[in-house]
Formats: structure tokens, sequence, C-alpha cells
């Protein structure tokens, strides 16, 4: 990562931001919709303000969201 983080970057808290622990257990249903095209920070968008603020679940989602395009996608199961 080539990307240097500040203090500030840290230490910054952005309003509606829930927080690690509550973002958690959304971030495989933003990186879904993200695929599908769809606008996820529309239905997300406390989870959108904590990705603007925490570098680490910021990595977490880019990671995931990396993974998840690079599987193949086929019809759902019936």
């Amino acid at each position: 990562m080539t990307d240097q983080l500040t203090l500030d970057d840290l230490l910054r808290a952005e309003p509606g931001d829930p927080g690690c622990d509550a973002a958690i257990p959304v971030v495989d249903e933003y990186v879904e919709l993200e695929c599908d095209g769809l606008d996820p920070a529309s239905r997300f968008p406390e989870f959108a303000a904590h990705l603007r603020a925490c570098p680490a679940c910021r990595d977490d989602h880019d990671s995931l969201l990396e993974y998840v395009r690079a599987q193949p996608r086929g019809p759902a199961p019936a």
C-alpha cells in the first residue's frame, strides 16, 4: 500500500459512522450490491460513511470485493 495514513485519518469520525462492530454484518450484502451494479451506499449510508473513515474496514471491503469479482457468477440456485 503506498498511501500513508495520517493521525487525522485514523481518528476522524464521520457523521453517521456506526463503527466497526455495526459495519461488519453488512459488508457482504454491500459488496453483493456493488457486484450487481447497484448503489450500496444508498441502502447502507452508515456503512458507506464508515468505509470512508476506517482504513481497516475499507481494506476488508476491498479484499472481499476483489475476491467476489474474481468468482464465476452463474444463475442463482432454484
